[in-house]
């Protein structure tokens, strides 16, 4: 027993490994950019192309990188047609961003979409097939390269390092996939991308909420134009949300392709693992709490009494709720019925379409930049609070009728 548990956690050592090293670089990097001498305008430009990579870049992947968690071999026969996908929707994205933002080199950023939306589809690949580091490089390597690369050179040139990074990393994981997967076996099924699209519509359709749920306020404030409440909004995200959403997302991650792998799964299982993760967010919030105010002391200093309690209170709630809302996100990303996932997925975008018009009527109101972020912050915490009562009512209706 003893040994099994052992040589489990040595299996997940190097991917672990990767994972902390890459969040860790991150996490560094924003703590340097929000406390060092640099300009509200180039923290809050350095947000902006955070968030708007993330969701533009997710909204070419289309949802079949996790589509791939239910097919594993899904990959050998829909790639052209993803790259034309990628290609397409890049193009859209560049449109949007160039039309509403003013970024000199938008042919650049038009090819990081497309680095990031491959990067990621590769990434979904080996996490499907139980190849966690390799994985976890696509997900997290062109992080550390970026973090290597912005301090080895002088010129913060942040869309160019981006840039450099994922072509590095996306060229390497090319490289390792042609050397994995030459060919599907003889005797498998062909599976087409028509059979999945509905599937990975369904997915894209959560993920766009999903992404836009995290970066959001970001990308919608920086589009506004207000740098004092983004570069505010982004050092305290960045100081306290890292420690506890880093560990979560590594338990997602893991936990998404085993849940697939187990024969049977049943109503006790999910409790089981939500009260875990109850339990977990509490600690991780305490030490977040505790971590966040010797870095603001530390690099900022920003005494106890000078912290925005509040926006604080506003952030390590959030992370809270991301945290128990990974048992039902998982649940229904592996075992949901189409039907369910566009039901699930039309009430996120109701309330995303909400927390939208409620952040631009915040913005608008003229109020105290301090007030503005408390909320801000706040409608992010209820965002959440709403996307997990969504999350979690659909996620028992796979336990209804039978057990699995």
């Amino acid at each position: 027993m003893w040994r099994n548990s052992m040589n489990r956690i040595l299996k997940i050592l190097p991917s672990l490994a990767l994972y902390g090293l890459g969040l860790a670089s991150f996490f560094f990097l924003d703590i340097y950019i929000s406390t060092a001498d640099y300009s509200k305008e180039f923290i809050s430009q350095w947000a902006f192309y955070k968030s708007s990579i993330f969701i533009l870049g997710g909204f070419c992947i289309l949802g079949f990188d996790q589509v791939m968690v239910r097919e594993p071999k899904l990959h050998f026969y829909i790639k052209k047609k993803f790259l034309f996908q990628s290609f397409l929707l890049s193009v859209i994205g560049t449109t949007l961003v160039w039309i509403f933002y003013p970024i000199e080199r938008i042919w650049l950023f038009f090819i990081i979409l497309n680095l990031f939306s491959i990067t990621v589809f590769l990434s979904g690949i080996f996490r499907a097939n139980q190849k966690y580091t390799i994985a976890q490089l696509a997900t997290n390597g062109w992080k550390i390269v970026l973090v290597i690369i912005f301090f080895l050179v002088a010129q913060k040139q942040m869309l160019s390092f981006l840039g450099i990074s994922l072509a590095v990393i996306c060229l390497t994981l090319i490289v390792i996939y042609t050397n994995l997967y030459r060919a599907p076996e003889k005797d498998a099924v062909a599976l087409k991308y028509e059979d999945y699209r509905k599937t990975g519509v369904a997915f894209f359709l959560h993920n766009m909420t999903l992404t836009s749920a995290v970066y959001g306020e970001q990308f919608i404030i920086n589009l506004y134009g207000n740098d004092a409440i983004s570069s505010e909004l982004f050092m305290y995200f960045a100081i306290f949300s890292p420690i506890i959403l880093s560990a979560n997302g590594f338990i997602g991650f893991i936990i998404g392709p085993k849940l697939r792998a187990k024969e049977t799964v049943t109503r006790k299982d999910y409790n089981s693992l939500q009260l875990k993760l109850i339990i977990f967010a509490i600690v991780m919030a305490t030490i977040s709490f505790v971590v966040g105010i010797f870095l603001l002391d530390r690099f900022k200093n920003v005494s106890f009494s000078e912290i925005n309690l509040w926006l604080t209170l506003a952030v390590l709630i959030t992370c809270m709720i991301r945290t128990v809302y990974t048992t039902s996100s998982l649940y229904l990303g592996v075992f949901a019925s189409n039907k369910h996932l566009y039901k699930t997925a039309g009430l996120n975008w109701s309330v995303l379409i909400a927390y939208i018009i409620l952040i631009l009527v915040v913005l608008i109101t003229g109020m105290d930049t301090n007030v503005l972020v408390v909320g801000i912050a706040g409608l992010t915490a209820l965002h959440w609070t709403m996307r997990l009562i969504i999350s979690h009512t659909y996620a028992i209706k796979f336990f209804d009728n039978e057990k699995h």
